[in-house]
């Protein structure tokens, strides 16, 4: 199940051929590729089919492409009509409306829905107060479950002891870390020891920090969603083993990251 594009006026169609990208389209046209995914109510890492078609927002359009009105939540197993609504702050009925539902509409994992946007103002950004990470590698004799769903394919999850509040996790060299919750980039760059840092706020509240990242790949104020890549893995200059730190602050207060939200 697809939801409806959202519609510009006298929008060009372009019918999708094998080989395209998100890339090649929008080069094609002179948009960016955020403005393609905004006027389709996709995400980059969506996969094109050929015979697929994308509607090209015309040069007066593109501003209005670019205002956000709308971002993308992804089914997960288990979710309901109900359950996405509560998470996103809409009703179900606002819910069944923005994606043309009724009900005998039938959620699959994998579909993705149209919510409300979230424009969090990132400049004044109410982040954690992290401690000075002066000996970031106390760890607990506590182990994670690694079968969770975590921003890498962790092997490992160790929980960290003393004031820094969270889970170190393994991770193949230069592996991709994916957010494990939807929300708003608030905060890119280094931070207070900690390396490169990549703070996430979701609609819930919740801050999401993925630190020691060696590579970050999404901007301040940018929208992502569940699975999409934030950076790569970074290397332990201690331990020379490739691994994240990933915390989770509710109300500025950390939280056991397994038991935060996840989709």
């Amino acid at each position: 199940m697809a939801f409806s594009s959202v519609c510009f006026c006298e929008a060009k169609v372009h019918t999708v051929e094998k080989g395209e990208t998100f890339y090649s389209i929008s080069r094609k046209y002179g948009i960016t590729v955020d403005e393609l995914c905004s006027v389709n109510s996709l995400t980059k890492n969506d996969v094109l089919k050929a015979g697929q078609k994308l509607s090209i927002p015309s040069k007066d359009d593109k501003s209005a492409a670019s205002e956000r009105k709308f971002d993308v939540y992804t089914v997960q197993k288990g979710d309901t009509l109900f359950s996405i609504a509560r998470k996103n702050g809409i009703s179900v009925d606002e819910l069944k409306k923005l994606n043309s539902l009724d009900g005998s509409s039938v959620l699959k994992a994998g579909d993705k829905l149209k919510i409300p946007a979230t424009i969090l103002d990132t400049k004044t950004a109410s982040l954690p107060e992290l401690p000075k990470a002066t000996d970031p590698r106390n760890y607990s004799d506590k182990k994670g479950d690694s079968s969770l769903v975590w921003p890498v394919k962790a092997s490992e999850v160790t929980y960290v002891k003393g004031k820094v509040s969270g889970v170190q996790l393994s991770a193949a060299k230069n592996e991709n870390v994916t957010a494990v919750r939807s929300g708003t980039v608030m905060y890119v760059g280094n931070y207070r020891g900690y390396g490169q840092v990549v703070f996430v706020q979701s609609k819930t509240g919740h801050i999401y920090a993925y630190s020691g990242l060696g590579s970050i790949k999404v901007k301040k104020g940018e929208y992502v969603v569940f699975g999409d890549v934030l950076g790569t893995a970074g290397i332990d200059s201690l331990k020379q083993k490739s691994q994240i730190l990933f915390m989770v602050f509710q109300k500025s207060i950390p939280i056991d990251p397994a038991k935060a939200p996840r989709g």
